[in-house]
């Protein structure tokens, strides 16, 4: 297996892994910390929906559309590419975990780094874009569970 295809099955592996994460949480959540629930759904799509008006008003190339080299990872996408909606959904999703499982938590937060250096190796985002989907991820999750009382 080259090494682009191994970055491709990691991509796609940690892509996965946030969609079923995430799910997974609700559902214990539901049956087991109901008070934290409805945070738990409406701080991340809060986070969504401020990452996706950035998103749209930045509408900044991607790697590839600038002049780069065609991306490793399959991505036909123009523009769009901050801050990057991958990075900052796994990183949403390893924050929420933390205040559930920290444990949990914390793998996701190293998984959610691997993704993102997979996305920029990739070539479908630059260094910045990852980097601005953690930050704005992280920052939207300190106060959604830390800052508000709820």
């Amino acid at each position: 297996m080259s090494s682009a295809q191994r970055l491709i099955r990691a991509n796609a592996a940690l892509t996965a892994l946030g969609y079923v994460a995430y799910p997974l949480l609700l559902v214990l959540l539901a049956l087991f910390d109901r008070d934290l629930l409805l945070r738990c759904i409406v701080v991340p799509a809060a986070g969504f929906a401020i990452c996706a008006i950035i998103r749209t008003a930045v509408d900044a190339p991607r790697p590839y559309e600038a002049g780069g080299p065609a991306p490793l990872i399959p991505k036909d996408a123009h523009g769009k590419s901050f801050p990057s909606r991958h990075t900052f959904c796994m990183f949403t999703i390893a924050c929420t975990w933390l205040v559930f499982q920290p444990i949990v938590g914390g793998a996701l937060l190293a998984c959610a780094c691997a993704l993102a250096l997979i996305r920029v190796k990739g070539g479908v985002h630059y260094p910045r874009d990852v980097t601005a989907g953690a930050a704005l991820a992280l920052a939207i999750c300190a106060v959604g569970y830390l800052a508000i009382p709820w």
